[in-house]
């Protein structure tokens, strides 16, 4: 049966309609195109100044999150509690970072770090505000000779 509406049957017979959850949005492959190619620039930017990368959770413990947001906490994701711990996805990438380097010990690192954030606000995508989104962070931990890191960047 053929459907020229963004339509379907759920289940049960009620109708529903397909689209993107509000503040996100489908890319297609020539915009992914186009991201994929900013990226590689950026990432070999930040690998000739001698960063690496690491990845992290894209959700977290809450009480890590909730402490270091502050005001902003209000705009934290929180998932539904699944195996006993309390979670939220992550609002940046900074604060899984900051984990990351107290967890393993690592007390001088220069990091970038391009991925998806999620925030719980209200989106006006007609002004480049989503939910859902990329961020690109490049950070210094640690001591370095002069501030010569900060020079690179």
């Amino acid at each position: 049966m053929e459907n020229s509406e963004d339509t379907n049957q759920v289940k049960g017979g009620s109708p529903f309609l397909l689209k993107c959850p509000k503040g996100t949005r489908d890319y297609d492959p020539f915009q992914m195109a186009i991201r994929e190619k900013v990226f590689n620039v950026i990432t070999s930017c930040f690998k000739k100044h001698g960063a690496v990368t690491i990845s992290t959770p894209v959700f977290e413990l809450k009480e890590t999150l909730l402490g270091k947001y502050g005001e902003d906490s209000k705009l934290i994701y929180d998932l539904a509690d699944q195996g006993g711990e309390l979670l939220s996805l992550r609002y940046d990438l900074t604060v899984p970072f900051a984990r990351y380097l107290a967890m393993n010990k690592i007390k001088q690192m220069k990091r970038y770090h391009i991925a998806q954030v999620y925030r719980r606000d209200n989106p006006a995508m007609t002004r480049g505000r989503f939910r859902e989104f990329y961020q690109c962070d490049f950070d210094i931990a640690g001591d370095y000779d002069l501030m010569i890191a900060d020079a690179e960047c």
